[in-house]
Formats: structure tokens, C-alpha cells, sequence
């Protein structure tokens, strides 16, 4: 009879992958890894779903190649993506873990990925191409660069320690949803975001560099909103454009009460309530 020698994957504290086919069989069989092939690297390609969580792992026990359903790691504690399948025909999940690098995440991925309640900073060595949503919420990114360019579903960076939205893609064809940030500007925003604008609980006092939207608009909790209540929720880009050219927040804590009140008159709009904007702006009569 043949043995197989034990694989300790819980030894190290780095990824540990197989070094036989052996060993690759015995952990696919640990962890319900079907309809796999073994490639000459000793990586797997899997056709269908590969589910490794609520395992306690630090990293991934095995080098994942390609993976034609999704891929969930979630609640399994990884601290390192490396070994992650290189592509993906549907999602990839690496959730509620404690990952502090997408280091060896795949490169291009045919549906979501997924990569929230986990301990990243940084974006480095995220895919280069995610053609579902892009889900990195809840984690500790203090920013977006080295992100994925292309997303062709919804982008999702809500609960993180933003103060710029720099590095993000430029369009985004459904839902981008940045609340509950540190964001003081618009800047590196999205040009053109095609479903809903979701900028709520931030630190925003102007609308510079504000996206074009489609869907609706939400930038409650934040100074600027105080102005821009009356109007905002049905704003198109051509009023937020001139908002902006009227020049009426200066230095980002002053309001020109005068330029207010033309652009408010200019454009048949409600008059904001100046007593709460005295609260958060110095008001330059």
C-alpha cells in the first residue's frame, strides 16, 4: 500500500505549497477539490467551484492556476493571496480573512472579485482586469492606487481609510459606492459612473472634480451636502459644473454668500438654509 507523506500546511507561517502530486491529491481531498488537473508547476486548474474557508488558514494550501467557477476563501484568516488562480470565468472571494497583500491574485477574472473585510492597505497586485464588480470594502486601504483599471460591473472601496480616490478606474458601469471614508476631494474620481454615486460620511466641502452620474446621488454627511441639499439628489452635470465655475466655497471652509445666491437664483433652485451652513463654513457677506 502506498503512503502519503503527511502535509503540515499549518507548520509555517509562509505559503508552504506540495512539492509531489501526492501531496496535491491528499489536500484536494481535504479540502473537496473536485474535477481538478494538475499542470507541470504542480498548480491546479479547477473546473467548477473551489470553497476553502472557515479553515483558519493564514495562506493558501495549494497554487491555483485557473479556476472556472468562483473562488471562495472566505473567513479563513489569509494573510498572503500568493498562490491564488492566475484566472477566473466567475468570481473570486478571498473575504472576512485578515489578507494584508493581494500579492499572486489572478490577472484577469471573468466575473467579480472580491476581497472585503480583510486587513489590505494597499491594492498592489490586484487583478488587471475584473470583468464583474470589484469588491474591496471594509478593509484598511488608505489608497486606491495600483487598482484594477478595467471593472465592468460596480466598484465597491466603502469603509476604508480614503482621503483621495486616486488610482481608481476612470468609468464604471454600475454602482460606485465610496461612504464612510476620510475623503476631503473628489479628485482621481471616476469620470463617469453609470449606476448610483453612494460619497455619504466623508469630509467633502466642494464639488470639484464631480463624476458625471446616471443613477442617484448620495453625499450626505459631508459639509458640502449643507450647500447642495436642495438639489442635489436631481442634480445633472451641467448644475454641479456650475456650482463649481461660481466659485462659492473658497479655501474649502468659506462660502460666497453673494455667488450662492446668484447661483441659486440663476438656476431656479431652492435657497439652502444658511443658518445650518454657518455651522460648518465661514459665510463672506
Amino acid at each position: 500500500m502506498k503512503h502519503i507523506k503527511p502535509y503540515k500546511i499549518f507548520e509555517n507561517n509562509s505559503p508552504n505549497f506540495p512539492t509531489t502530486r501526492d501531496e496535491i491529491v491528499e489536500l484536494c481531498i481535504k479540502y473537496r477539490i473536485e474535477n481538478y488537473n494538475i499542470n507541470d508547476d504542480l498548480s491546479i486548474d479547477v473546473d467548477g467551484n473551489v470553497i476553502i474557508g472557515y479553515t483558519l488558514l493564514e495562506y493558501l494550501p495549494l497554487r491555483f492556476n485557473h479556476v472556472s467557477g468562483y473562488f471562495d476563501c472566505s473567513n479563513s484568516r489569509l494573510k498572503s493571496l500568493e498562490g491564488s488562480p492566475q484566472t477566473l470565468d466567475s468570481g473570486f472571494y478571498c473575504t472576512n480573512n485578515n489578507l494584508e497583500s493581494l500579492k499572486g491574485c489572478p490577472q484577469t477574472i471573468s466575473d467579480s472579485f472580491i476581497c472585503y473585510f480583510n486587513e489590505l492597505k494597499s491594492l498592489e497586485d490586484s487583478p488587471q482586469t475584473v470583468n464583474g464588480s470589484f469588491d474591496c470594502s471594509n478593509n484598511k486601504l488608505e489608497s486606491l492606487e495600483g487598482c484594477t483599471q478595467t471593472v465592468s460591473g460596480s466598484f465597491y472601496c466603502y469603509k476604508n481609510e480614503l482621503k483621495s480616490l486616486e488610482g481608481c478606474p476612470q468609468t464604471i458601469s454600475g454602482d460606485f459606492y465610496c461612504f464612510d471614508n476620510n475623503l476631503v476631494s473628489l479628485e482621481g474620481c471616476p469620470h463617469t459612473i453609470n449606476g448610483d454615486f453612494m460619497c455619504s460620511d466623508n469630509k467633502l466641502t466642494d464639488l470639484e472634480h464631480f463624476p458625471n452620474v446616471e443613477g442617484h446621488i448620495n453625499i450626505a454627511e459631508n459639509k458640502v451636502h449643507y450647500l447642495v441639499y436642495t438639489f442635489i439628489n436631481k442634480a445633472d452635470s451641467f448644475i454641479i459644473e456650475d456650482f463649481t465655475d461660481y466659485e462659492i466655497v473658497r479655501n474649502g471652509n468659506t462660502v460666497m454668500l453673494d455667488r450662492l445666491q446668484t447661483f441659486i437664483r440663476d438656476n431656479d433652485l431652492e435657497m439652502p438654509d444658511l443658518e445650518e451652513i454657518k455651522k460648518h463654513y465661514k459665510i463672506i457677506e
